[in-house]
């Protein structure tokens, strides 16, 4: 026999010797689950170290210089969310996208559809009721760094205001907000938490929704299960009512086309803010995007303390929502000159009145 012939025998001897002490073993089931498990969590959370608070808040000091939009790439990204996402056909559920007959999966619960009959079909528009593409848009969310902003002029000026979750707008918020709406999102919890889901009083809804005059209320009726109730009786309750506002239900497609398109880009979340939806949406759906009110930090650009949102410091679920991730892809977007994020105030705030 060869060396090599000799060699390979007394190796095979040897793992079989092993084999023979120490036998194979297969991992319980429950074992081999945890290991799949936690491949995924992996893939969907990979383990990488955003950077902190104030290292974010330093780093856009470090960067800022003054702003210009890109032509180029502000096309490059509406291109982007044409081809992933569709927002001019997709951003809300029409007749035309949405037809009788048709199973519709919630973006927000696993193996949870609805078939489409004639009386959720009698609630869409034949087709997306904006003159497109929409001209100069503003985005405004609700972040503290806009109180003493002076900004609501500016946000007023733009052709086509979107906003967030149903925010006061009373004289006192003006100066820094502005007044003008054309469209503001409704999430379901807000109709449980504020109006009791509309079950008793619905004259408190109606009244509350007058300040946002001839706008539509833009609802994901069909991102969760409990969600759908609470956003048929808004559409009905101002239906009923008379009122100046239009529903709008969002379209599950969009939405999940939406956070598929962020996911690839590095906003790892149970799901995204209302914010970022409205911003891709406006990014496709605008010329030109002005966003206000887009900072998740405890702190101004100057280090000063400040509330959560420009109205309250009512702090959201934490691990819900990235949304110093969602910043950072705000950021870059505002770098490229695709967009353009207020972070300065727009006039100093007005001083004191002399008291008599």
């Amino acid at each position: 026999m060869s060396p090599c012939g000799r060699a390979l025998h007394t190796s095979r001897g040897a793992m079989a010797m092993l084999a023979r002490k120490f036998p194979r073993t297969r991992l319980p089931v429950g074992a081999s689950a945890l290991c799949v498990v936690v491949l995924c969590w992996l893939y969907v959370f990979p383990v990488y170290r955003l950077p902190n608070e104030k290292e974010i808040v330093q780093g856009v000091l470090a960067q800022r210089t003054a702003w210009r939009r890109n032509q180029t790439s502000a096309r490059l990204f509406r291109k982007q969310m044409e081809d992933c996402c569709n927002p001019a056909h997709l951003f809300a559920m029409t007749k035309v996208n949405s037809p009788m007959g048709k199973s519709l999966w919630y973006d927000g619960e696993f193996l949870y559809s609805l078939t489409i009959d004639n009386s959720t079909y009698s609630l869409f528009p034949q087709a997306t009721p904006f003159q497109l593409p929409l001209k100069k848009c503003a985005v405004v969310g609700n972040g503290g760094i806009l109180k003493m902003s002076g900004c609501g002029r500016q946000i007023d000026e733009a052709n086509f205001v979107m906003r967030c979750n149903l925010p006061p707008l009373s004289s006192e918020y003006t100066r820094d907000v502005g007044s003008k709406t054309q469209l503001v999102t409704a999430n379901p919890s807000i109709i449980r938490q504020r109006f009791e889901n509309l079950l008793w009083s619905r004259k408190k809804f109606v009244d509350n929704m007058k300040i946002y005059n001839h706008s539509y209320i833009y609802m994901p009726a069909f991102s969760m299960k409990t969600g759908t109730e609470p956003s048929l009786r808004v559409y009905y309750t101002l239906k009923d009512a008379g009122a100046n506002q239009t529903v709008l239900f969002a379209n599950p497609n969009f939405l999940r086309n939406i956070g598929k398109f962020w996911k690839g880009r590095g906003i790892h979340a149970k799901r995204l803010s209302t914010g970022l939806f409205l911003v891709s949406a406006a990014l496709g759906l605008c010329e030109e995007v002005s966003i206000y009110g887009f900072w998740p930090f405890s702190v101004n650009m100057q280090g000063e303390p400040i509330s959560h949102h420009y109205y309250d410091n009512v702090l959201p679920f934490s691990g819900f929502h990235a949304m110093p991730e969602e910043f950072l892809q705000l950021w870059y977007l505002h770098k490229m000159g695709a967009l353009r994020m207020q972070l300065d105030p727009c006039e100093e705030p007005s001083p004191p009145q002399p008291t008599s």
